[in-house]
């Protein structure tokens, strides 16, 4: 996937609810070995941020220094849910992270085919990689669920060598169960 790009400044002498009314967030970046630092992020370009922003690396044009950096936390206002504050971390490009990826359902699942009903207990799956080799998915083959009362588990989760599961591998992902039957009159 193509690196997703954010400019970002060092924070003015405002108060953050003063930046917000002049269009920007107030965020943090931080990393391993480096001091923390005051930024903002214009709130337009943040919102055009693409979903895979998230969970994948994004290169910051930081003073005009790109910097990778992942975004370890959003804070939401709960009734409006505009964007408070942002947390981005630096990464090191030879150092592994932890990530959360979203899972992606896919096949013909011949259990569901002969009636049953897929049960999904997760939607994203932790993993431990470099920074350049976080996938933009990962795959759950519906296709290994083949009877009901069947699962798939995080340890039949096939996946690059160098990515690291970091759920427990006997977690069920997803399971296929027999249909309730509706109540009698």
């Amino acid at each position: 996937m193509e690196k997703i790009k954010l400019a970002v400044s060092k924070r003015e002498t405002k108060t953050p609810n003063q930046l917000r009314r002049d269009g920007f967030i107030p965020g943090t970046l931080y990393g391993a070995g480096v001091e923390s630092e005051c930024i903002q992020v214009c709130a337009k370009e943040f919102s055009r941020l693409p979903q895979a922003a998230y969970s994948h690396m994004l290169e910051l044009d930081y003073a005009g220094t790109p910097v990778n950096a992942i975004i370890r936390q959003v804070q939401r206002k709960s009734t409006s849910d505009s964007v408070v504050t942002v947390e981005l971390y630096r990464v090191n490009l030879d150092k592994k992270i932890s990530v959360t990826v979203p899972l992606k359902f896919v096949g013909v699942c011949p259990a569901i085919q002969a009636g049953g009903v897929a049960v999904e207990n997760f939607q994203e799956a932790e993993l431990e990689c470099l920074p350049g080799e976080i996938p933009d998915f990962v795959e759950v083959d519906m296709s290994m669920i083949e009877t009901v009362e069947s699962a798939i588990h995080f340890g039949q989760l096939k996946l690059s060598p160098s990515i690291k599961i970091l759920n427990p591998h006997d977690e069920i992902i997803v399971k296929v169960i027999a249909p309730k039957a509706a109540p009698t009159p």
